[in-house]
């Protein structure tokens, strides 16, 4: 195995010299090069070519996050991991839309910055590798950068629509604020943190035990009931959930968190399309639009990233035509504002793709629209 190539970028000595001491306790890591600050790691980047440059924020001549944004624009192949006194998520939002792939707070020990070096290695360098290639089935993903746009709504619907000519799995991977149950009355039943208590992730016919069968087509994970259940769910416990069930699915769409966590990237990196959820109001617009170019520094394309605008109607004063203007992209698709129909349909745990055969509500006819228009 080849190692992973590391170029050192931090302008305190000290702060280097604990890095390289505890690279220098793994087989599989080798540190080619120092940098004392952003200037310097750009020229030592294209002698020395690292796979992975650890990066403090603060430092003289050219600081950590712009030399980032330079350096993941000349060297797409490198990966940036952002190193910084400051835990708050407004810097770890800032350093992505800067182009880090990963974020780690100092001080650090041992094990979280191996394990996070390895973790952002293996989710960049080894997207072809088979241990996260979920092509059996279509994997859709629900995302959004801010909460209630109608996220959740449009999932549950989706998948029940889909689940009309398909087999489907519905996942809800909001781990700490998942409420897909709710949306389909079925708060007692099992959940994602079941499967981990009672150590049942390797079998088929274990993890398949806790799923919520909604019909004939369509099974449902849930999100753990209580936020802090959401610690015990890591990346590596998601993955080994999908890679048991994948081959039972045509599709498999997933309802994420409003995060760029973990299990959130990873959900990102494997699914087939990113449903980028937006409503009209200038906070959605913005969120949705520094969350666009996260996705873009995460080197998804515009065929994979697809916006779409729920509960749209122009008479907040803003249209497509304007809300494409502030993405610099087009939106895939508008959902009808149906107020009264989607929160009947909440309130009651019916969702409302159910309704009439006969008379669909303007909400069920945008529905059929994007399964017709993701052609899966």
């Amino acid at each position: 195995m080849n190692k992973i190539k590391i170029l050192i970028a931090d302008d305190v000595k000290e702060t280097r010299d604990i890095v390289k001491k505890i690279i220098e306790f793994e087989e599989d890591f080798e540190i080619v090069g120092e940098a004392l600050d952003g200037e310097d790691a750009i020229e030592k980047i294209k002698r020395l070519k690292p796979d992975v440059v650890l990066m403090d924020i603060n430092m003289p001549v050219l600081n950590g996050l712009e030399a980032t944004e330079r350096i993941t624009s000349q060297f797409k192949e490198v990966i940036v991991i952002i190193m910084s006194v400051q835990g708050e998520s407004e810097y770890l939002r800032k350093a992505m839309f800067y182009g880090a792939k990963e974020y780690i707070i100092k001080p650090f020990n041992y094990d979280t910055l191996v394990n996070t070096i390895k973790l952002t290695y293996d989710r960049y360098k080894s997207r072809k590798g088979s241990d996260i290639d979920l092509r059996d089935g279509k994997v859709i993903t629900f995302f959004s950068s801010k909460g209630g746009v109608g996220k959740t709504t449009l999932a549950v619907n989706t998948a029940i629509e889909l689940s009309k000519n398909k087999k489907v799995l519905l996942m809800d991977l909001d781990l700490m604020f998942g409420d897909i149950s709710i949306f389909v009355d079925a708060v007692d039943a099992k959940t994602i943190l079941d499967v981990v208590d009672e150590d049942n992730i390797e079998s088929l016919s274990s993890v398949k035990s806790y799923l919520y069968n909604y019909n004939k087509n369509l099974d449902i994970m849930f999100a753990p009931k209580k936020p802090e259940a959401s610690e015990y769910i890591s990346r590596e416990i998601v993955e080994k959930i999908l890679n048991t069930l994948k081959k039972q699915y045509d599709v498999v769409v997933v309802d994420t968190g409003v995060n760029f966590s973990e299990v959130t990237l990873y959900i990102l990196d494997i699914c087939d399309y990113i449903l980028f959820i937006s409503n009209m109001d200038l906070a959605s617009l913005k969120n949705t639009k520094l969350g666009l170019q996260v996705m873009r520094s995460l080197g998804y394309d515009k065929n994979k990233v697809k916006v779409v605008i729920n509960r749209f109607k122009t008479d907040y004063g803003i249209g497509k035509k304007e809300a494409e203007e502030v993405f610099k992209e087009s939106v895939f698709l508008t959902i009808a504002d149906d107020e009264k129909t989607v929160i009947n349909s909440i309130n009651t745990g019916k969702p409302f793709i159910e309704g009439s055969k006969f008379l669909k509500s303007k909400i069920e006819k945008s529905i059929e629209t994007l399964c017709r228009q993701l052609e899966i």
